[in-house]
């Protein structure tokens, strides 16, 4: 057996450490099982390939959301108006309530509920309200998307007020 490199030495460190947070982000990226197993393969050639240029100017974490939201940006532009109608901010208020499975627990069935509407959010958006939900602080979100840290935390914060009032609300009312 021959000596792994580098870069697949990096790869084995960034799964076992981040492997979880990839495939939560792909499950935040696309709701269809085998589009989803696609993308996650999508998504493990990309930081493969990507990590032969890993220099270390960021953490390895970073790094893997770069990459993951990179690939998941690529993913719903080629796939949108393929699935369900993507909404601005300011259109989520006015979404009906979907049904749930009364087979969960009441924290599953908000998890879904979150999600269900994460999912229905503008890429942009979702991109974020995914990166938020991984526990990333602003200015870590700022260095994935290239956006300002003020304006990550902005929108996140328009984000979790459309989503709490939709989440609150009762089911009549949406």
């Amino acid at each position: 057996m021959t000596a792994s490199n580098p870069q697949d030495q990096l790869y084995r460190q960034a799964i076992a450490a981040h492997g979880a947070e990839l495939a939560r982000c792909c499950a935040g990226y696309e709701r269809d099982a085998a589009l989803r197993q696609e993308l996650q393969q999508e998504l493990h050639l990309a930081l493969w390939q990507s990590l032969a240029g890993f220099r270390g100017d960021c953490s390895l974490r970073t790094w893997v959301y770069r990459v993951a939201h990179n690939v998941g940006a690529r993913h719903v532009q080629q796939h949108a108006g393929k699935s369900t109608k993507m909404l601005e901010l300011d259109e989520i208020e006015h979404l009906p309530d979907e049904r749930l499975d009364p087979g969960h627990t009441e924290r599953r069935l908000d998890l879904q509920r979150v999600l269900a509407l994460v999912h229905r959010l503008a890429p942009l958006d979702r991109e974020l309200m995914l990166l938020y939900l991984e526990e990333l602080d602003a200015a870590s979100i700022a260095d994935i998307t290239g956006l300002s840290a003020r304006n990550v935390a902005t929108k996140i914060h328009r984000i979790k007020a459309l989503l709490a009032s939709q989440l609150s609300a009762p089911r009549s009312a949406r």
